[in-house]
């Protein structure tokens, strides 16, 4: 379905929304070849804006450029370990750091986007759930005091995106994960530094088994 283009945001944000959210979808599939020809007819617009919408999604890691030009990011067994180790190094650290500087107020804030998360899940919105999940380790992040260590977690949650969508169309996966990230919380409010740790570790560990088994099927 073609999506009316609106005049409120700069189009190459427009058309970066639109195609992100068709692969995150499975409208586009992994793998699949990017017409920019077809797509700047279809959108009828200019190949600046476009090209800038798909320089983007290709820093995010959404796209890549092989032989056969640009394309969606296959799902890769070996690459989903490789991230998901990577980022089991550096959160649960970065999760005890935050307890040095997150306040009450900031925890209660990130406890209402849970709950949101939770009815994107209940209405089986999983794009919605998908975007709540992020915003709950966003703001959770946002209260470390080593931003340089949260900036190179970033770009590994980033390129593990497409990922997490294909995990999320799992509704037991969804299940288990926002009861994760309600054990995270309540570790945190408790200030329990070991039981923070360890919440997050475990979310991981559990995140990257839910993944192998996806690409796997």
């Amino acid at each position: 379905m073609v999506q009316a283009l609106k005049f409120t945001q700069p189009l190459y944000q427009q058309i970066y929304d639109i195609i992100k959210s068709s692969i995150l979808s499975g409208e586009l599939m992994p793998g699949e070849k990017i017409n920019v020809s077809h797509l700047a007819k279809k959108y009828n617009i200019s190949r600046t804006p476009l090209r800038e919408a798909l320089r983007q999604l290709q820093i995010e890691g959404l796209l890549v450029q092989d032989q056969l030009g640009l394309t969606i990011v296959r799902l890769d067994d070996a690459d989903f370990k490789d991230l998901y180790e990577t980022r089991i190094m550096l959160e649960p650290q970065i999760m005890r750091l935050i307890l040095k500087t997150i306040t009450d107020e900031k925890l209660d804030v990130i406890e209402k986007i849970l709950e949101r998360a939770e009815d994107a899940f209940t209405a089986g919105n999983h794009l919605h759930l998908l975007e709540l999940n992020a915003k709950f380790h966003d703001r959770l992040l946002e209260a470390s005091p080593n931003m340089r260590a949260v900036h190179l977690l970033q770009q590994v949650r980033s390129f593990l995106l497409l990922y997490r969508a294909n995990i999320l169309k799992n509704n037991e996966h969804n299940r288990e994960i926002l009861k994760e990230h309600r054990q995270i919380l309540h570790a945190l409010k408790a200030r329990d530094d070991i039981a923070v740790y360890q919440s997050a570790e475990n979310h991981l560990r559990n995140d990257l088994e839910r993944g192998t088994n996806m690409i796997r099927e």
